[in-house]
Order: structure tokens, then sequence, then C-alpha cells
């Protein structure tokens, strides 16, 4: 890893960390939809590792086709293209379902039933939580597409390398994205009847089964005749128990944050830190997992055991960087804090907090990108929809863990 890649990292993550300053502040700032629907917390998390999970996924392949010279720097409609293109809005559509119902189930045993402080039917709820997944996965698809495409594509045409910038982007703007339009499609279903929740329910459902036949037998492109689906099939076969594992952890992320919504409420500051912490952990982890995809396919990096002392360094690069990044998050989420009024704790509290829990979070972090890559490689599998995945969503339960634990540490809650 030399000071190219090093500064690359740098430039993305602190952009990472910034600009999940906006995902903080609409958390906080609109914490009293939690009030609304409490059950909507524990969507956040599957919600946000959903985007940053497919769509990173997606720039990962798209870097390792440029890389291995398996597709040139354009926008043509080729199968590597437009089977990606399906199967991903495919897999965003089926487990935005997926996560929703699960996260009724889980809402209704921890006793977060409501609406508008009344008691609910669980499938009410389901019907509500789904509608709202799925209308925000829908009208965040429309951005995060083309936003894959250009940043792979155009990062590697002037010279940047994809494995530092694609992951730790998309990771960005899947967090931008994410919050403002699954509160916008949240208040869509508040104000709408029965009947209307249920018709767009129904479209909903349609979009997803269409996209479906799409990834497994269509095609856009006209010279495919011969491996019609086959990039889609392999995409979504691989990509399917990962991510219902992926969609599992983030609903217990979301559940152990859940556990304290209460004292979030209240703190609402300590609310605007969570999604900067737990997607920087997420996108260092992209980071890494990407560049050692790149690797195995350039058969630069052998899939051994024993990490090389070159992985070693990385590691250790990775710490420092950390170091600097999660003190980062601290100082910028108290000042935004600070600046729009929203009630949290000292400043120095707050960054002790972030930095302690983020080099506690780095250190598993290091070990799953490198061995689900080398793992899922050996297996005959494509590391690019394995690691980035995997390490994003148990970022996000490990690192609400870590955040959850370092704050009662420090008896902040």
């Amino acid at each position: 890893m030399d000071r190219r890649d090093i500064k690359e990292s740098l430039f993305a993550l602190s952009l990472v960390t910034v600009g999940n300053l906006i995902t903080g502040f609409v958390l906080g700032y609109s914490s009293d939809k939690l009030s609304i629907l409490p059950a909507l917390i524990l969507l956040i998390p599957a919600s946000i590792g959903l985007r940053g999970n497919i769509y990173a996924s997606l720039g990962s392949r798209l870097s390792s086709y440029l890389h291995t010279g398996r597709i040139g720097p354009s926008l043509e409609p080729i199968p590597e293209y437009t089977e990606n293109l399906a199967s991903s809005t495919f897999l965003l559509m089926l487990f935005s379902i997926f996560s929703s119902l699960l996260a009724a189930f889980a809402a209704h045993l921890m006793g977060l039933d409501f609406f508008m402080g009344e008691k609910i039917s669980t499938v009410n709820l389901a019907l509500d939580l789904t509608t709202i997944s799925v209308l925000a996965g829908v009208l965040s698809a429309f951005l995060m597409i083309p936003a894959t495409f250009f940043l792979a594509i155009g990062s590697f045409r002037y010279g940047w390398n994809p494995d530092n910038i694609t992951a730790p982007f998309i990771t960005l703007l899947g967090d931008v994205v994410t919050l403002p339009i699954l509160f916008l499609s949240a208040q869509i279903v508040f104000v709408s009847s029965f009947e209307v929740k249920i018709f767009i329910f129904s479209i909903l459902i349609i979009t997803t089964a269409f996209l479906g036949f799409l990834s497994f037998y269509g095609s856009l492109s006209r010279d495919a005749k011969l491996k019609k689906g086959k990039i889609a099939r392999k995409i979504v076969r691989e990509s399917f128990w990962v991510l219902i594992i992926c969609i599992t952890l983030d609903l217990l992320a979301g559940s152990v944050i859940g556990s304290r919504i209460e004292r979030f409420v209240v703190i609402a500051g300590l609310l605007t830190v969570i999604p900067s912490f737990l997607e920087d952990g997420g996108a260092i982890g992209g980071i890494l997992s990407s560049r050692f995809a790149s690797l195995l396919h350039l058969g630069v990096l052998e899939p051994r055991l024993k990490p090389s002392k070159e992985i070693l360094r990385v590691f250790a690069i990775f710490h420092l960087i950390g170091l600097f990044v999660f003190t980062l998050i601290g100082i910028s989420a108290q000042a935004l804090n600070l600046t729009a009024g929203i009630s949290t704790v000292s400043t120095a509290e707050i960054v002790a907090v972030t930095v302690v829990a983020g080099q506690i979070l780095l250190l598993p972090l290091n070990l799953m990108a490198y061995y689900f890559s080398i793992l899922s490689f050996r297996k005959g599998l494509d590391p690019d929809n394995i690691g980035i995945p995997l390490i994003t969503s148990i970022m996000d339960l490990i690192g609400s863990a870590c955040f959850i634990l370092v704050l009662i540490a420090f008896s902040v809650i």
C-alpha cells in the first residue's frame, strides 16, 4: 500500500465522514418520527446497510472487471452492465421486503409495535414497514445506480484506483440518500389510507417480480444470446444467502440501538454520531475487501491463511487512518449538534467515545476483510460478492455494540 493509496483512502473516508453528518443530522432532527413509529429504528441500519451492500458490491465488481481488462471504461450496453443492473435492483427490492418483515416481527417481540402511541397488529405494522422500505428502495435506486457506474468507470478513466474510491463514495451516497428518502416514504405512509397503502404495496411487489424475471431470463444486450442471464444468476445466487445474513445482522444492530431508544431520543446528539461511526467502519472494510479482491483476481495476493508482513502493515496503517477518521467523526458531529441546537453531551465525551470505540472496531474489521476475501476466493466464489456485504453488515452490529458499550463504560447513557 503506497502513499497514493493512503491519500486516496483518507480523502474518501474524510468525505464519507463529513457527508454522513447530513445523515446524522437527519436522524437526530427527525427523532420525532421515531416517536410516531418506533419500529423505524430497527429498519434504519438494514436500509442503510442494504444500499451499501448491494451497490458497493456492484462497484467492486465493476472495479475488478476494469482491472482485469474484462471491460473498458465505457458505458456500452454489454451484459456485464445490463445484468449487473437488473440483478442489483432485484436484490435491493427483494431484501427491502425481507428486512421490513423481519423488522415487524422483531418490533412485536421488543414491544415497539406502536403507531402514534397506539398499539397496532403485526400485520398492519408489516404493511407499513414494507411499503416504507420498498418505496424508499425504488426512489433511491434512481440515484444509486447511475452514481455507481459513473464512479467506478470515471475514477478508472481518470487514473484513480476504483477500489479506493467506489466503496467509500457509494457508502456515503447510500447514507446521504437513504434516510431522507426513508423518512419521506414514512411520511407518505403516515398520511395514506389503508387502500392507498395496499395499492402502493401491490405495485412494488409486481415490480420486484418483474425484476426477478429480468435477472434470470432477460437481457438488454443483443450480443448476449449464448449467456443470457449468466452473470445475473451468478450474482443473485452468490449474494442471496450473504444478504440474508447481512439483513439479519443489520436488524440485530437496529435492535441494539432500539434497546436504548428512549435515551437516544432524549440525547439526540448521540444519534448524529451513529451514521458516520458505523459507515466509516463499513467504508474502511469496503476499501480493504475491494482491494484484496482485486489483488486476488490479479494474482498478486496469494490466498494464504497466514497474513503476510505486507498485509499486517496495511492493518497498522488503517489503525492510524482510523485514529484520524474517528476523531474527525466526534468533532464534526459535536459541531453540528451545537450549531443546530441538538441536545448533546460534552465534546470530550463524544470524541473519546468515537476514538476508543473506533479503535476497538478496527481490530476484528481488518481480520474479517482479509479472511472473507481469501476464503471465498479459495472456495471458487467471487470475493466482490462476499466480502463487502458481510463486512458492512457485521460492522453495523459490532459497531453498534462497541458504541453502546463504550457509552455505558463512560457513563454517558
